[in-house]
């Protein structure tokens, strides 16, 4: 049974109506500010994982794959706090730019323990920084030609990572876009059997 396909903009315009200017301009302030947070977070627990992993395959793998546990754990944390929000619409937009976030810093992660391994592996030696930069020029598909890889392992990730992007956009606005749309087709359906009891 699919869900009746519900209006994003006027769906959180009605559940704003109530709200005076100062409220409107408050909740968006606290959404940017916990995004922010997040990011920072992220940003935080990027600088905690191995920049230059021992010559041992276990460290690296070991922390992508812890990396992408937390991922999926923390996607669907999103989608929990998605379906319980007072303004879900808004908190669908907070988890898709930290669930972003969170994707392309596997890949930096990644790129960078590559770099870190066999400075070979790209054009340029790769910081954190640089990494990240390189990882959201694959998800954009800009390809400015600044870093490209090298060597077929490197190269390899790369093309993971560009497979994945392309589903990794459409999977993610959809399933995070559905919890928002779920949330508030439910939410009207409760207040439209509360407001036909009471008449």
């Amino acid at each position: 049974m699919t869900t009746p396909a519900v209006d994003p903009v006027a769906a959180l315009a009605a559940s704003t109506a109530h709200l005076s200017a100062w409220a409107k301009t408050k909740v968006v302030l606290v959404s940017v500010v916990r995004t922010l947070l997040g990011i920072s977070f992220i940003a935080a627990v990027l600088v905690l994982v191995p920049a230059r992993p021992h010559l041992n395959i276990w460290v690296p793998a070991g922390a992508i794959i812890l990396m992408i546990g937390v991922y999926l754990w923390y996607f669907r944390l999103q989608l929990r706090r998605i379906r319980k929000a007072r303004y879900p619409q808004i908190q669908a937009s907070e988890a898709l730019i930290l669930v972003a976030t969170m994707f392309l810093a596997i890949f930096a992660v990644t790129y960078d323990m590559m770099s870190g391994a066999d400075p070979a592996s790209f054009t340029e030696d790769l910081d954190r920084f640089s990494a990240f930069y390189f990882a959201v020029t694959v998800l954009a598909t800009v390809g400015f030609g600044d870093i490209t890889p090298v060597t077929t392992a490197a190269r390899s990730v790369a093309m993971i990572q560009m497979a994945i992007d392309i589903s990794f956009i459409a999977i993610a606005v959809k399933i995070v876009g559905g919890a928002a749309n779920k949330a508030l087709t439910q939410r009207q359906s409760a207040t439209k059997s509360v407001s036909n009891q009471d008449k």
